[in-house]
């Protein structure tokens, strides 16, 4: 098995555990104190939010640039530099940062403000921990900086919130505990970086004057830090502008629902990082007929898991919401996870529609299209929150309209460029089937016990499924379980 395969199935294994780690943590652990587990949330969302801001672009840029520099033997040094980069931009981002709430002393009564020490020190290690993650990437290597990246955070707020709930230190400490995790990942991944590959202490800046680099390096971080930055302010400025806006409890049910909802776009990862390869090929080689194929396939499978994942989900919410700590309060979520499911759903219907763009020569269309994205969730999240005073059903409509508008648009970009869409009339049969699932969980009556209630409506809802399939034949089975399970 190659080295590429192994590490593949590997980054899944841990992909999936760390998602598990998260469900079961936001389940049973922070519905305990709604406004602490918001607060940890905002933290971490609001330094995600900053982070494109502190990196602009420099870990891309390493891996772009990696064969042009190991030619000369320069790799190590552009990484050097763009650790000095990364310090140097967020100090001057910080002075910035104080400049500003001298000359608007308002911004002090911000939430930002109040927990900047904690969110200025996340983003920081977050983009150092990136830059690591990116250049040991280029050495087919995905794993471990995997659980450093993505496990640990997910440890950190657990260990943080048990610390403050059952051990009763207080919230300053039990944040710094959080932030302790990122600077252990941050540490745990320089280490491996230096067991790949020996990090030697001397620095040339020389390779940047040779061939104008410079120029060139810097102007392709700006590029990529554009796109990323609208990507990345499109899918984190919901949770910042809860907590600016309204509360942290708040911030900790609207993440409930939308964590719990997300599980449906797990499978996605593993079925676009194969599709990729494929994609180029095809679009380098014009067979327009065969990525058609592919998009339609693939778009209607992942439509199908998601669907049957988001059912099962809708139909026992309910029921799960009442036997967790807080459930009332919880309860206030629900319109969060149908509004954000299907969004989430159209989004997996509509394939991996970013991934052609990208792999054409219209790439630079998808940071036009981010940017344009980022622009329009946060215009409708402050419509709907200070228009509207709709407040986190709002903030819910806003992103749900905002993704699925960047979700058409790509549609009709890729059907006047190439020609594909990846819709059929079996789409509607399984909508048909998921609302019948949903409607059928709302109607079915309810047992004295709670736990019974949780399990047999998803059961009748899987079985609604099955027999759907098996009688209007959406999708054969046999090309979708494993053959040593069909045998």
């Amino acid at each position: 098995m190659s080295v590429v395969a192994r590490q593949s199935i590997k980054y899944s294994i841990v992909g999936y555990f760390s998602t598990l780690v998260g469900i079961v943590s936001t389940v049973f652990l922070y519905p305990h104190d709604l406004d602490f587990s918001g607060k940890l949330q905002f933290v971490f969302q609001t330094a995600m939010l900053i982070l494109p801001v502190v990196a602009l672009g420099i870990m891309h840029a390493n891996v772009r640039f990696y064969p042009q520099m190991a030619e000369e033997n320069n790799q190590q040094n552009l990484f050097k530099f763009s650790v000095g980069f990364v310090f140097v931009n967020f100090l001057f981002g910080v002075l910035l940062l104080f400049g500003a709430s001298l000359l608007f002393p308002s911004l002090k009564q911000m939430d930002f403000w109040v927990y900047s020490s904690y969110i200025l020190t996340v983003a920081l290690l977050l983009a150092l921990i990136q830059l690591t993650s990116k250049y040991i990437s280029i050495k087919k290597r995905i794993v471990i900086p995997n659980i450093f990246e993505n496990l640990f955070p997910k440890l950190g707020m657990i260990t943080a919130f048990v610390l403050f709930f059952w051990k009763q230190i207080n919230e300053a400490k039990a944040i710094w505990v959080y932030v302790a995790f990122f600077v252990l990942a941050c540490i745990g991944m320089f280490f491996y970086l230096n067991r790949l590959e020996k990090v030697e202490m001397r620095y040339s800046a020389t390779f940047l004057k040779q061939n104008n680099f410079r120029k060139e390096l810097i102007e392709y971080s700006i590029f990529t830090f554009l796109g990323s930055m609208g990507s990345v302010v499109a899918l984190n400025i919901d949770t910042y502008m809860i907590g600016e806006m309204l509360t942290f409890k708040e911030v900790s049910i609207y993440n409930t629902s939308l964590n719990l909802v997300r599980m449906i776009t797990v499978p996605a990862l593993g079925v676009y990082t194969i599709s990729a390869p494929i994609i180029a090929k095809y679009i380098a080689e014009d067979k327009m007929a065969d990525l058609k194929a592919l998009h339609h396939k693939t778009s209607l499978y992942l439509f199908v898991i998601g669907a049957v994942l988001f059912g099962l989900v809708a139909t026992g919410i309910e029921d799960l919401f009442l036997l967790m700590t807080n459930g009332d309060k919880l309860m206030k979520g629900i319109p969060v996870l149908y509004i954000m499911g299907f969004a989430l759903l159209f989004d997996l219907a509509t394939g991996f529609n970013g991934y052609i763009i990208t792999n054409s020569k219209y790439y630079k269309f998808n940071n036009t299209t981010t940017i344009a994205l980022a622009f329009l969730t946060i215009a409708t999240n402050l419509i709907f929150l200070f228009w509207f005073k709709m407040g986190i059903v709002g903030v819910s409509i806003a992103t749900a309209t905002s993704l699925t508008t960047y979700n058409l648009i790509k549609i009709y970009f890729n059907y006047k460029k190439f020609g594909v869409h990846p819709f059929g009339w079996k789409f509607l049969h399984i909508l048909a089937v998921l609302l019948v699932v949903i409607l059928l969980g709302t109607i079915l009556p309810n047992t004295p016990y709670k736990l019974v209630n949780l399990c047999y409506k998803p059961f009748i809802g899987l079985l609604v499924f099955i027999l759907s399939n098996h009688f209007f034949k959406i999708i054969p089975v046999k090309e979708v379980l494993p053959k040593s399970l069909m045998r």
